[in-house]
């Protein structure tokens, strides 16, 4: 009985642990949610993220398609998000943020920015999850080259968040088709660049001239057509380029230069 009331205390004890410890984190994340994040100052972030996009940071030629005000919290600073704008352009998806400013900063300390940018090509992936344990309606955006970065829309811009996914994969999906037909040509063009030439032999014709004008040599079309002498037949099909690439034809030996003749004695 002793060691049945010693196991049954100590199950206790550790069940009151683990509902103690549950219950301090739950109270720092709601702490932590009620006197930090609603000091985020989103209205200052997003004018200050689109001085820094229109104060040069977009390329020559460069223009805004879609943006969409977005908020990214980052693990060393969970409670206070980083708001800025993800923006969309002709050439690339950027996110430009502020990160939030410490409490015991100085009021006139600049302000630390966030950018993040994505080449617009058919390796960028963009889909919309649910963020943030399911609170955030966001962005998750995939680049090889890149880490992985995920964006919230900010309250209200959910709408304008999924018209920028949209443009963005459609644009997407439109590369990956001219890709694909791109491919289609080059493997076409290779195939015909690999097929072999025929020619019929006409009056008048011989190996020589045959050569001459499929840029090859008598040697390759005799090899070619298993011919053991300059002998062509009228009708004849001859094989003037065998089926792969064209062999080189060997340069042609340079004539030797004359050596001055001496004076007339």
């Amino acid at each position: 009985m002793k060691e049945s009331e010693g196991i049954y205390r100590w199950f206790r004890f550790i069940k009151k642990t683990i509902i103690g410890l549950f219950i301090v984190i739950v109270a720092i994340m709601i702490f932590g949610y009620a006197v930090f994040m609603r000091h985020v100052d989103a209205r200052g972030a997003w004018k200050s993220a689109a001085r820094e996009l229109n104060g040069g940071m977009l390329h020559y030629g460069e223009h805004v398609e879609k943006f969409a005000k977005a908020f990214q919290r980052r693990p060393t600073d969970y409670y206070r998000a980083a708001n800025g704008l993800l923006v969309a352009t002709n050439d690339r998806v950027i996110f430009v943020g502020i990160a939030p400013s410490d409490k015991l900063e100085n009021e006139d300390a600049p302000q630390t920015i966030l950018t993040y940018e994505f080449p617009n090509d058919t390796m960028l992936s963009l889909k919309t999850e649910r963020l943030y344990f399911l609170t955030a309606h966001g962005v998750r955006v995939k680049y090889p080259s890149a880490a992985t970065q995920i964006f919230a829309a900010s309250r209200g811009d959910a709408a304008a968040l999924d018209s920028l996914i949209d443009h963005v994969n459609r644009r997407l999906d439109a590369l990956r088709v001219e890709a694909i037909r791109e491919r289609r040509i080059r493997a076409g063009v290779a195939a015909m660049i690999d097929a072999p030439i025929y020619y019929v032999v006409k009056r008048g014709d011989a190996i020589s001239s045959i050569a001459t004008r499929f840029d090859t040599t008598p040697e390759y079309i005799k090899q070619w057509n298993n011919l053991t002498s300059d002998k062509v037949k009228i009708g004849e099909r001859l094989i003037v380029k065998a089926k792969g690439p064209r062999p080189k034809i060997p340069p042609k030996p340079t004539p030797k230069p004359r050596a001055p003749r001496g004076p007339r004695i």
